[in-house]
């Protein structure tokens, strides 16, 4: 589960994998999965529970707004990954964190990674040696991208053989979306206390 990026930051996070890869010679993120924030870590479903999460995460997107998103510089995990910083954003982080509770309180048999939704970031090398880190970290610690961009959806990916594809995208609305959705939950909440 994630959230996509969109627009340059996207872009951005396309090349620099695109980049990494080819001169360090690393697993090409940018064609194994698309440029995301990743809230929950990856879990095998069957059909009727994906439906059932589905269902969950449209209804808590229907009453919750999309939050400003600044990704900046680069950040890491250890020598082992290297990522698009995500800056501060307790509306982003507090967003992921109250999808992640809901989700657990829903679906127990999910996994739980320590820190889940605390650490928004947006991987563009993993699985690196010790060696890879130091000549890439070099190289990335003098550039300073920056993006402002909006925490908009929340994206179930899923895995075919060894690529990760979108399998259901769901939007949450701007802060305006949202005051019509909750005018029309209101006007139909009235219909149905008429009749």
């Amino acid at each position: 589960m994630a959230h996509l990026l969109s627009g340059d930051a996207k872009k951005y996070h396309e090349r620099i994998t695109r980049e990494l890869s080819g001169r360090f010679r690393i697993v090409p993120l940018h064609e194994r999965v698309p440029p995301h924030l990743t809230l929950k870590i990856p879990f095998e479903a069957d059909t009727e529970q994906i439906h059932d999460v589905e269902k969950v995460l449209r209804s808590f997107a229907r009453v919750r707004r999309s939050a400003p998103l600044i990704l900046k510089g680069f950040g890491r995990f250890g020598f082992k990954t290297i990522y698009l910083d995500v800056c501060k954003s307790d509306q982003a982080v507090s967003l992921s964190r109250e999808c992640i509770n809901v989700l657990r309180e829903n679906f127990p048999w999910l996994p739980n990674a320590p820190l889940e939704g605390n650490k928004l970031h947006a991987s563009v090398a993993r699985f690196l040696s010790r060696r890879q880190f130091l000549r890439m970290w070099k190289l990335l610690h003098g550039l300073s991208p920056s993006f402002n961009s909006s925490f908009d959806n929340i994206t179930i990916l899923k895995k075919e053989d060894s690529h990760w594809s979108v399998h259901t995208r769901i939007a949450l609305p701007e802060e305006h979306d949202l005051h019509d959705v909750e005018l029309e939950l209101r006007v139909a909440r009235h219909k149905t206390l008429v009749s």
